[in-house]
Formats: structure tokens, C-alpha cells, sequence
């Protein structure tokens, strides 16, 4: 990579060498590769969790619904209860024993009867093997295989809910609720009645095997989605590392397709239009090099030929004084090149530094038209100065400000012909003082507008009028400003001249007596 370095007011090419990364030499993990394994990570893991708490969901919600059809059949049953009491609480076990039976036959549920004392009344669909062989009570045993600590809320009015007991095999499956029964008010027993877990594990599973069948085409589902849109958001990166690369090789003509409307594309916009900025920095620079070449080897040709002249006797005494002033004439144009140049340089590396003072900027423009007159006389052009107040004081880098000016007003005696009229104008407004340099002269397209104040460039491409520019002076100007933190701005029109306009903060009498 080659730049233009300025030392000792000469240039000299330095090849820059360029270092690659382990990134760019390749060897690492692609961003598809990354973002397809996040994706993916977080899709196991939001499934995973999704599948355990959907499992858990459906259990709980096929559990207690079961649970509330039983307490429903158990509020029934303990009813049948309180209906077949007699006189002081003493039921007709006939008349009970045919409903509960025909409940049971109805429902395929296990049913059981205690009174207060967990004593049992009656039992009804018992699974076989509850009792031992040798004539246990069918009704004793079902109260004793259950926790009574479990059952016992149940006398105080509560429903219980039992999930099996571990007490005996033949209950370990079934799920029990506990309903109290009551006569006058008082709670005299309660219904239990159980179903078997079977069935409801059997429909839990089938829930299981659905909701895993429908996770499983989801992720399937969500992986071919993940690895599209992956490879949509890496592609045009890719493509944008690649064109990085071709453009740090020095080529500036490579141009991404622009796809959608989303960050990415946005990103491609912006890279295209760096692009073609680097691609018209370049052209301006091969443009400015060679203008370099010519603006310095036409004074040094001059100079060289009047000195040899004069050395040679070709020119006679009498007329070297006037061949000696275009000789300092070219100089000077020297000396200003390579002043603009180190300029510029300076501003790239951000160096500039303001050294601000108090001073009447009506004072400073007087003196830099001044500095023009010669000038304005040859081309028969009137300066004329137009200020808002006799006196207006600025806080500002006095000598930065006095070349801004003097760029300015340079430029308006090139680009005026001849008899033309420059206006150097201030006004005042809302603590700014705004200094415009207008003219009558070419003017500007709107194309020739939009890089007026580029580094290097020349709207005087034939040089006819811009004979000693180099295309740095309104770049500088531009940065002397901004340096300031103030605004610049320029209006034009084709064929009727140009106006320039910065504005500086003006000061007010006291301000000035406090810092004086």
C-alpha cells in the first residue's frame, strides 16, 4: 500500500506493508458455523425446557381433573349416604349397599365407606388379593392400608386427595377421594372413592408421545429455518470480507449486490458507497499527483531558466530585477504548495491546534482585502467591504481565520473575470458573526458543489483559470472551521458567481472588557 508523505516540504513514496491476521489468513470457525451453533444451542435448550414444563403441564392438568371428576363422585356418594340415614344416624345398609353397587357398576370406581372412628361401613369393587386368606374384614383392611394422617383431614370437613399408598400392592395404583358425610350437621364418616392410574398414565403417555412427535418436527422445522435465514445474514458478510480484502489489495472497484432492506443490506449500502468514495479519493489523488508534478516542475523550469539566464548574461543587468521578481513570484508559489501540503498533512493526523485571542474581525478582513489590491487592480475588479457594525470582536485563531480569508478571497479573484464584483460581507445574529465572500464570477454546478471542499480537488480541470491551486485550499479552510466548531457553507449558481459563509462567535463588550 503506497502513501504520499511530505518531509522537509519534499515527497517520497513509502510502501507500506500490510499484515494479515490469523482472521484473514483463514483457520477459524466461519460466522455461519457460530451463529448455526447458537441458533441451534439455544433451540435444545428452549425445547428441552419447553418439553419438561409441557410434560409436567399435562400431568398436573390430567391429575387434577381426574381429581375433580372423583370429588364429584364422592360428593355423590357420601349424598347416597346422608339419604339412606335413619333416626340417629344409623344407615339402611340394604337400601345403601344397592346404590353404591350400582355406582360402582357405573362407574368401574372403588368405593369405601368409614364412619368417624375410621371404622369401615362397606366397601365396594375391592381389587382382588386385598385381604389375606384366613378372613381379615374387607372393610378393615382398606382403612388400614392407607396413612390415617393422610385420610384424617377428611373428618374435619376437608376433601382429601390420596395418590395411591405403599402400604399394599393392590392400592399402589389407584387415586382416592376423601368426601365427608354428615347428619345434623355433624360429620358422621366419609366416602372414599379411587379409580386406577393406569388409565390415566396410559393417557399421559399418549400426551407425552404427541407433545415429543410435535417438539421434535418443530425442531426439525425451526433447523431448516435456522440454517436459511444463517446462511442469508452470513453470505452477504462473507461477500463483504471478501470485497474488504480485494480493496485493501488497492482495487476500488468492487460493488456488492444489495438484497432486502434490513441491516445487512443496509451495511452493503454503506460499503458500497465507502467504495466509491475510495474509488473518487484515489482518482482525485492520481488527478492531484500529477497537477503536483506539473505545479512543481513549472515554477522550478522557470526558475532554473531566468537564473541561467542571468548567469549566462542572456538577460542584461538592466531587465534582471524584473526577471528576479517572477522568480520570487515562483518561489512564493512554491513555498505556498508545500505550505497547503503540510497543511493537509497536519489535518489528517488531526494536529490542528487553535491558539485562540481576541481580536476585530472587520480589522482582519480590511487588512486581508488589502492584501489584494494589487491583484484586483490588473483584473480591474472591484473588492468592496460591507460590515454589520464598526467593530465586532471574535475569540478565535486569529492567523488560521486570516488564511481562511485570504483562501477565500483568493479563490473569488481567480474564478471573477475581468471588471467583475467581490463582496466581503458581515452580519449579526443570535451571537454569531457571519462573514460571506461572494463574487461574480463562473459559479458552480451542483455536481462540481458536492466535492468543492474534497482534498485535492480542482473544478478547474483545464487549469485556465487555477493556474497555481492545488486543490487544498478549501479542504483547509473546511478544517480550519470546523476546528472552531462554526459552520461552512456555499451557495452557487452556474454563470452567477458563488458565495461562501463562516460564521464565528461574536463577543459582547462586556465579554471582551473581562478578558482583556
Amino acid at each position: 500500500m503506497v502513501f504520499l508523505e511530505s518531509i522537509n516540504n519534499s515527497f517520497y513514496f513509502r510502501q507500506v506493508p500490510v499484515y494479515y491476521t490469523q482472521f484473514e489468513r483463514g483457520g477459524n470457525m466461519h460466522i455461519f458455523g457460530k451463529q448455526l451453533l447458537i441458533y441451534l444451542s439455544v433451540l435444545v435448550v428452549s425445547l428441552v425446557f419447553l418439553g419438561l414444563m409441557l410434560t409436567r403441564g399435562i400431568r398436573t392438568f390430567l391429575t387434577d381433573q381426574q381429581s375433580d371428576e372423583l370429588t364429584i363422585l364422592a360428593r355423590r356418594v357420601s349424598h347416597s349416604v346422608e339419604r339412606f340415614m335413619e333416626f340417629g344416624g344409623v344407615i339402611n345398609r340394604t337400601r345403601l349397599d344397592q346404590e353404591i353397587f350400582n355406582i360402582h357398576l357405573y362407574t368401574n370406581a372403588t368405593i369405601a365407606i368409614i364412619d368417624s372412628d375410621f371404622n369401615s361401613i362397606g366397601a365396594y369393587g375391592l381389587p382382588s388379593g386385598l385381604w389375606e386368606q384366613g378372613g381379615f374384614d374387607e372393610v378393615q383392611e382398606i382403612v388400614a392400608v392407607f396413612d390415617i394422617y393422610e385420610i384424617a383431614p377428611v373428618m374435619e370437613g376437608s376433601t382429601v386427595v390420596v395418590h395411591g399408598t405403599a402400604n399394599h400392592p393392590a392400592l399402589e395404583h389407584l387415586l382416592f377421594v376423601g368426601y365427608p358425610f354428615r347428619f345434623d350437621g355433624d360429620i358422621l364418616g366419609a366416602a372414599l372413592v379411587g379409580v386406577s392410574l393406569f388409565e390415566l398414565e396410559a393417557a399421559i403417555s399418549d400426551m407425552y408421545r404427541i407433545t415429543m412427535i410435535s417438539l421434535g418436527i418443530t425442531a426439525a422445522l425451526a433447523f431448516v429455518l435456522i440454517y436459511i435465514s444463517s446462511r442469508a445474514i452470513s453470505a452477504p458478510l462473507r461477500q463483504i470480507n471478501e470485497a474488504a480484502s480485494v480493496i485493501a489489495s488497492g482495487e476500488f472497484d468492487k460493488a456488492l449486490p444489495v438484497r432486502g432492506r434490513d441491516e445487512v443490506a443496509q451495511l452493503c449500502v454503506q460499503f458500497n458507497r465507502m467504495t466509491e468514495s475510495l474509488r473518487e479519493q484515489e482518482r482525485i489523488r492520481h488527478t492531484f499527483i500529477a497537477n503536483l508534478s506539473h505545479d512543481i516542475r513549472s515554477p522550478l523550469t522557470s526558475i532554473r531558466g531566468f537564473l541561467m539566464a542571468i548567469g549566462d548574461g542572456t538577460i542584461s543587468r538592466e531587465d534582471a530585477p524584473h526577471y528576479i521578481g517572477i522568480v520570487l513570484d515562483e518561489t512564493e508559489r512554491l513555498i505556498k504548495l508545500s505550505n497547503d501540503i503540510l497543511d493537509i498533512h497536519r489535518i489528517q493526523d488531526m494536529e490542528i491546534k487553535l491558539e485562540k485571542t481576541v481580536f476585530d474581525i472587520n480589522d482582519l478582513i480590511r487588512k486581508t482585502v488589502l492584501g489584494f489590491s494589487r491583484r484586483a487592480t490588473d483584473k480591474r475588479l472591484m473588492v468592496t467591504s460591507r460590515f454589520a457594525h464598526p467593530v465586532d470582536m471574535v475569540e478565535a485563531d486569529e492567523e488560521k481565520i486570516r488564511r481562511t480569508l485570504n483562501n477565500l478571497i483568493e479563490n473569488a479573484v481567480k474564478f471573477t473575470p475581468e471588471g467583475g464584483e467581490i463582496t466581503v460581507e458581515t452580519t449579526t445574529a443570535k451571537g454569531k458573526v457571519s462573514v460571506s465572500v461572494s463574487d461574480n464570477g463562473r459559479g458552480m454546478t451542483d455536481e462540481e458543489m458536492k466535492h468543492i471542499f474534497d482534498r485535492f480537488y480542482k473544478g478547474d480541470t483545464s487549469r485556465g483559470e487555477d493556474k497555481m491551486g492545488s486543490g487544498l485550499g478549501l479542504s483547509i479552510v473546511k478544517a480550519f472551521i470546523r476546528a472552531h466548531g462554526e459552520q461552512l457553507s456555499v451557495e452557487s449558481l452556474p454563470e452567477q458567481g458563488s458565495v461562501f459563509t463562516f460564521t464565528l462567535p461574536v463577543l459582547k463588550v462586556a465579554q471582551v472588557k473581562q478578558i482583556m
